[in-house]
């Protein structure tokens, strides 16, 4: 059959064969790690992991290279579970200036941490955080079948995560990426916000800058309205009545603190009026009482002047008697 093909014609039938072949298990592949699966829904709940005991380290830089230290630190506890935390908004910030955490998980809840795995992350030149628990947060997740699973995770989650935010009007920051073997996990907390900011952070001047564009929308819109953000109360109010906060009762909320605002406005103005013409009334008896005031002091200035005069017409002063007093004695 290939008696009368050149070589040069099978090598490159051989190479053509190879990257079919090669296209094919990559598609497979993609396939397998999640390529047409969909994330979970995205809605308010508690999240998968509670209080946490971490070993991280602080990064700076895009966040493509986080993969690194998620590496080293699988190297040293090979069994423990993987955490992530993304303070900025890769949108809006420089991909050098971007601020992450990226750690192993050495404790949750109530069980014991192990000395010796403290140990050796610290000698690594790993630090020791502790993540507190929330009872509500935004979160999805995505299994975890390969390596590209985190990827395509990745590449789904995230813009669900912030149209969902935007869309329900939840001040839900920073955005954490938790690894169980099984599934990636995302979530951005709803309260407790702060604790989650390494003190790297703060020495990066992370306190005097929003974290991202949902809370600098957020705090802008709500300075604007006079709203508070939504906290954990308010996210379980709604889990109760609808299973997710809703974009209407947001709009209710907005139209009824608008009306009320008209109306405290319109009370503020009658309520001004009355203070001017009280201010009329209260003047004119203040300038009553001042004239009164100052004849009441015109005639104390002359007894005053009298009892003077008396004093220094009379042919003994106090001191004369008391001299005479003393010459008897």
């Amino acid at each position: 059959m290939f008696e009368n093909v050149s070589t040069f014609t099978l090598i490159l039938y051989m190479i053509v064969l190879l990257l079919v072949v090669m296209l094919l298990t990559l598609i497979a592949l993609l396939i397998h790690s999640g390529l047409f699966r969909a994330l979970d829904d995205i809605g308010t709940g508690k999240p998968p992991i509670g209080q946490t005991v971490l070993a991280y380290r602080f990064q700076k830089g895009p966040y493509n290279e986080a993969g690194q230290v998620f590496t080293e630190a699988a190297i040293i506890s090979p069994g423990n579970k993987a955490l992530g935390i993304y303070y900025d908004d890769p949108h809006k910030v420089d991909s050098k200036e971007l601020r992450y955490v990226v750690g192993s998980v050495l404790s949750e809840g109530s069980s014991e941490i192990n000395e010796e795995e403290v140990k050796k992350f610290t000698e690594q030149g790993f630090k020791i955080l502790h993540l507190p628990e929330v009872a509500y947060a935004v979160r999805t997740k995505f299994p975890h079948v390969t390596s590209l699973s985190i990827l395509i995770a990745i590449f789904k989650a995230y813009p669900q995560l912030k149209e969902y935010i935007e869309e329900h009007k939840l001040c839900a920051y920073p955005f954490v990426e938790y690894y169980d073997g099984e599934s990636v996990h995302f979530m951005a907390p709803l309260s407790k916000q702060d604790e989650f900011f390494v003190p790297e952070c703060e020495k990066d001047g992370a306190g005097d800058q929003p974290t991202s564009e949902f809370e600098t929308t957020l705090n802008t819109s709500h300075s604007t309205l006079g709203e508070e953000p939504m906290t954990s109360d308010a996210a379980q109010t709604t889990l109760e009545s609808e299973g997710h906060v809703t974009a209407d009762g947001g709009d209710e909320s907005l139209l009824n603190t608008t009306q009320n605002s008209s109306v405290a406005g319109d009370s503020a103005d009658k309520d001004g009026d009355d203070d001017d013409d009280s201010e009329d009334k209260d003047g004119e008896e203040s300038k009553s009482a001042l004239d009164s005031g100052r004849d009441r002091s015109g005639t104390e200035d002359s007894e005053l002047a009298d009892d003077e005069q008396t004093l220094s017409d009379g042919s003994t002063s106090s001191f004369e008697v008391l001299k005479h007093d003393q010459t008897e004695f």
